[in-house]
């Protein structure tokens, strides 16, 4: 090997422990106290939240499949470094917010970070790998890079909350300087080198055909079943917070069981590789319907104050516990094409819209019954939904219908 390749090889070696420090500062610490600090704005009430995000993940989904298609053909990099600024952005908004309109402001400017985020830190992840010759480690390696970037915050979440007595604004503006520091990490990443031929490939290709290939890896079923998961997870969770409020748990204690919640997922990222070997992806699915239809439906038959804040840091812990699983299995299915953020944005995508209707579905349903009752029916709308979506997976699977005629039509 010779200097400069030697020299490539460390640089791109680096992108390991730098894309780790992207991911830590990628964690927005105020969240535990984030939906009751939507609570201390002037007319904020459950149903306002439920527009923060329909309004906010509405701009994600118009986002998604644009941020993919430039981050592969301008750059994981690029694309990396665009969602930084985007976040910082956002920090700075929630720092002088003082309506509704500026939180739906900060939430927009946070789905765009995230969107451009969202397939492209996996892909730029995975191309460095396989230029190392560490394709079959992708596993391995983005468990326990992103369970470290899920640790290591999780000191400050917990702090966070006891500074709230000096005002709801300082979580704020410590996440604006683990911004800064993000967007120092994303601009010193070392880009993996990509032949011309794969960059003209996906200037010829418009995104019709980009789903073609989608559905003739087997990809876009799949992409379905994450997106509509996720989304409903991602629901759930604004709410965590305020549902805090109503039970009347002290705000010093948010951090602290938002963390405990945190710490769990962080090991369970750890040990991604490990997790991802019992499962094959259909026995994996089938496991998430069962868990988060179990751990939601009894939210909404429980009254008992400490099952009900133990069963919140269990779903917090698995639904991002278990992310870094869902996501290898994804990057397995699309290894070999040169679209991966934009595929993975695909799933994104469905993953905004399902996030935007079903928030807003949920803060209503809270407003109109109880939390106890908009619960039980997220678990009744995940039974409904994926229940014939996995189904009708492993009925194709069956019958090893994979053909893409109809779209190529």
């Amino acid at each position: 090997m010779s200097n400069l390749d030697t020299t490539l090889k460390l640089q791109l070696e680096r992108n390991i422990w730098k894309y780790a420090i992207f991911l830590i500062t990628n964690k927005r610490i105020f969240a535990a106290i984030l939906s009751a600090f939507y609570l201390t704005i002037p007319d904020v009430t459950a149903s306002s939240i439920g527009l923060i995000i329909l309004i906010s993940t509405l701009a994600s989904f118009l986002l998604e499949i644009p941020s993919g298609y430039v981050s592969d053909k301008l750059g994981h990099k690029e694309a990396l470094v665009i969602s930084r600024v985007l976040m910082l952005v956002s920090t700075t908004i929630f720092l002088f917010a003082d309506s509704l309109w500026y939180l739906i402001a900060a939430g927009v400017m946070l789905s765009a970070s995230q969107a451009f985020m969202s397939g492209t830190g996996s892909a730029f992840m995975h191309y460095t790998l396989r230029v190392l010759g560490r394709e079959k480690d992708y596993a391995e390696v983005i468990g326990k890079v992103s369970s470290i970037g899920f640790a290591v915050p999780i000191i400050f979440t917990v702090l966070i909350p006891f500074l709230v007595i000096y005002g709801y604004k300082i979580p704020f503006l410590i996440s604006l300087i683990f911004d800064i520091i993000g967007l120092l990490a994303a601009l010193s990443l070392k880009k993996p080198p990509v032949t011309p031929e794969e960059i003209a490939e996906i200037g010829t290709k418009n995104f019709r055909q980009v789903l073609v290939e989608g559905y003739r890896l087997h990809f876009l079923a799949f992409a379905l079943f994450s997106g509509i998961l996720t989304g409903l997870l991602f629901a759930s969770g604004v709410f965590r917070g305020a549902y805090q409020v109503v039970l009347e748990v002290p705000i010093i204690w948010f951090g602290v069981l938002f963390g405990i919640g945190r710490a769990l997922a962080s090991l369970m990222i750890f040990y991604t590789g490990k997790i991802k070997s019992l499962f094959t992806i259909y026995g994996f699915m089938k496991f998430q319907i069962i868990l988060f239809v179990g751990l939601f439906g009894l939210l909404g038959l429980t009254d008992n104050v400490n099952l009900i804040i133990s069963i919140l840091i269990l779903t917090n812990a698995f639904q991002w516990g278990l992310s870094e699983v869902s996501n290898s299995f994804l990057v397995e299915i699309i290894r070999d094409s040169k679209f991966k953020a934009t595929l993975l944005s695909v799933r994104s995508q469905i993953y905004a819209m399902v996030a935007a209707l079903s928030g807003l579905g949920l803060g209503y349903l809270i407003d109109a019954t109880s939390y106890r009752l908009g619960y039980l029916g997220l678990a009744i709308t995940f039974i409904i939904l994926l229940v014939p979506l996995y189904l009708y997976i492993r009925h194709r699977r069956r019958d090893g219908h994979h053909q893409a005629v109809f779209l190529q039509n």
